[in-house]
């Protein structure tokens, strides 16, 4: 049996407050970095990696988890998404990029809290006709 004592407590909010505060200034120093950059810079970064300048400086912006429940959303699906990172990098970025720049976050979050298999997402999730085709591709390469 574990007891967590009034000392324990302090110290383990602090030790994540202090991870907390450790990812923000790494984001921080990540944006300050992007503004550094003049805008013929910022494009060509953006192009090495597949996206306009714009949505480079809108995914900088995010959380580095931003992206994380397209991730959850492909395991539900049974799919791996290191698998996908590894065969098809490129649609792997573009789900994650969809996935970070979508505005429905907090009803992904609940439905894949509550019910992962229900297929309400398909309604909202901008990555919906890209995993289908992930998936139906997966079973023609099975048969």
């Amino acid at each position: 049996m574990t007891v967590l004592t009034a000392g324990n407590a302090p110290r383990s909010m602090l030790g994540r407050f202090g991870d907390w505060w450790k990812r923000w200034r790494e984001h921080a120093a990540t944006l300050a970095g992007l503004r550094e950059c003049g805008d013929a810079e910022l494009s060509r970064v953006a192009h090495d990696i597949g996206i306009d300048a714009q949505d480079l400086k809108v995914l900088a912006g995010k959380w580095p988890n931003a992206a994380d429940l397209v991730v959850r959303r492909a395991a539900v699906l049974g799919l791996d998404a290191a698998e996908i990172e590894r065969d098809q990098p490129q649609i792997m970025r573009d789900l994650e990029r969809v996935c970070s720049l979508c505005d429905n976050k907090r009803a992904c979050e609940h439905d894949l809290s509550r019910s992962p298999a229900k297929a309400d997402w398909r309604d909202y999730c901008p990555n919906a006709g890209t995993l289908a085709a992930i998936c139906a591709n997966r079973t023609q390469e099975v048969h």
